[in-house]
């Protein structure tokens, strides 16, 4: 378990932060408490929720920074959102934020591999002292220790034991593999002292150190294989804390910088996988590794490669995009654009049109129409008016078999005056087309005649009405219908009360109306 304290500021900015990720759906919000009116309020803004928590800290008037920002995170989905909650609330209570009258704010993030959540509070206590904060970032560390019941020290003495075995040709090199787990390390006299947030947890002393150490050599095979990955990652990196969190995440190696955050004159690589430690310039001098690229430059050969990728593959959808890029680039696709490290870069509105057109056409497909009449119907549905990328296809049978069930369901149990609204609630559209109907499930994503299936077509007729005009080629098969004439009725726009072509229009909530509309298209 990770426990950060992030920065103050008196403007609660993580506040605009958490509601950004739950906008972009990358975060909820879990607990929302004692924020007085605003809990009574119908809809809360976040200058709202900013407002409220500034107007709460003026309590006291000589904290300038009264934002209390905590973030937790497990390994993976170890623990569930309402666990950490849990361990979040019992966090509060020990370094003594759980006052009553104190607002909180609590969200859950799913936007990493590891499940987190961020806790918002202000540093003024209810009867306007300010909550105590010295030596916090210790006292955070030992509060979810205790928690979590984890003993420090016994924690690093494993460790220790586990650094032992790997292979490492100097106290440096043993030293690198403690450091990137977090310890800070001083040689002092005739022992290591290894140490956490300012406290000494554990010595080792050297000599036991340089008895374990060897003199090994790294192979070329071995060096050739992490060089062309150090190369290849750094390419898809902003920065060396990028390419380092890329390098333990994909491949389990910690790469351990010496010197100025800004400017490290050497680096280690620990290979926890193999438990080795390898000198960073016997592999790839560090001034060559940390030739990163420019966003602007990123950001022109992502554009490249959609544009091809799009010129060559017409039909592609975001998803399949958003794989490609991430193998290529290691950036990510989103609905704002294309983000690469932390910034997001726009796409075009001609690419973004052309994704969102394909996303719908794909999502159309998936109901697998078996003919071209239903092609033409989803078309309809879809509101596609130059209708092309939809194709006949094999039908998913038991799909359309659930779908039989659950209408034949509807139309035993529903009287003749309830059907249209009952299949409409449950995403059912109902289509005439040439005399016979034709049933879009939304929910199931299938299509099929119900003249074809064991359905009470009678009851159907009695519902919706006949047809007040004869159907030119009513007796002919659905797949010989021509598609052409079809979807030119289909997409008629309806006119007055008289108008015929609304008798394709069958599924709607009254006779008449249209029945599909932006929030059937949703998935």
């Amino acid at each position: 378990m990770v426990i950060t304290i992030l920065v103050s500021n008196g403007s609660f900015h993580s506040v605009e932060y958490n509601q950004q990720k739950v906008e972009q759906g990358s975060a909820e919000l879990l607990e929302m408490k004692n924020f007085g009116y605003l809990q009574m309020a119908d809809e809360v803004t976040t200058a709202d929720l900013q407002q409220y928590l500034k107007d709460y800290s003026h309590r006291n008037s000589h904290i300038k920074k009264p934002q209390f920002h905590v973030a937790i995170s497990c390994k993976e989905r170890e623990y569930t959102f309402n666990e950490l909650l849990d361990i979040g609330h019992k966090y509060l209570h020990e370094m003594g934020y759980d006052n009553e009258g104190q607002p909180l704010l609590i969200y859950g993030h799913h936007d990493t591999d590891n499940n987190h959540i961020h806790i918002i509070t202000s540093r003024v206590a209810p009867d306007g002292h300010k909550i105590d904060h010295n030596n916090e970032k210790k006292r955070s560390v030992e509060v979810m220790n205790h928690i979590m019941g984890i003993d420090e020290t016994a924690c690093c003495s494993e460790n220790v034991k586990e650094a032992l075995k790997y292979r490492y040709s100097s106290v440096s090199q043993f030293r690198a593999i403690l450091e990137c787990q977090g310890y800070a390390c001083n040689e002092l006299d005739d022992h290591l002292e290894i140490r956490r947030n300012g406290e000494t947890i554990d010595k080792v002393k050297l000599a036991d150190i340089e008895a374990h150490q060897s003199n090994w050599k790294l192979d070329k095979y071995t060096k050739r294989r992490i060089k062309a990955l150090l190369m290849k990652f750094r390419d898809f990196s902003a920065d060396k804390d990028d390419l380092a969190k890329q390098m333990h995440r994909y491949f389990g190696m910690s790469l351990v910088f010496f010197g100025k955050a800004d400017s490290p004159y050497g680096y280690m690589i620990v290979d926890h996988k193999n438990k080795v430690v390898v000198k960073g310039s016997d592999v790839i001098p560090i001034k060559q590794l940390l030739q990163f690229r420019s966003a602007e430059d990123r950001f022109q050969d992502i554009d490249s490669t959609i544009s091809t990728l799009l010129e060559n593959h017409p039909s592609m959808t975001t998803k399949e995009l958003r794989n490609h890029l991430h193998r290529k680039f290691h950036a990510k696709l989103t609905k704002e654009g294309s983000v690469w490290g932390e910034t997001t870069h726009a796409l075009s509105d001609e690419i973004r049109s052309k994704l969102e057109s394909n996303d719908k056409l794909a999502w159309l497909q998936s109901f697998r129409p078996a003919s071209d009449v239903e092609c033409a119907i989803l078309y309809r549905f879809g509101k596609i008016d130059d209708p092309q990328g939809i194709t006949p296809v094999s039908p998913n049978a038991k799909k359309i078999q659930k779908s039989v069930s659950m209408v034949k369901s509807i139309m035993d149990k529903t009287s003749n005056s309830k059907l249209k609204d009952k299949f409409f609630e449950s995403g059912i559209r109902v289509y005439r087309v040439e005399g016979r109907y034709y049933c879009l499930d939304i929910q199931n994503q299938s299509i099929f005649c119900m003249n074809d299936q064991k359905l009470n077509i009678d009851m159907l007729d009695q519902v919706y009405g006949t047809p007040k005009r004869k159907e030119a080629i009513q007796a002919a098969s659905p797949t010989q219908l021509n598609v052409g004439r079809v979807l030119g009725s289909l997409l008629t726009k309806s006119g007055g009360s008289g108008n015929e072509n609304r008798e394709n229009e069958v599924g709607s909530r009254s006779n008449y109306d249209q029945i599909d509309d932006e929030r059937t298209l949703k998935r």
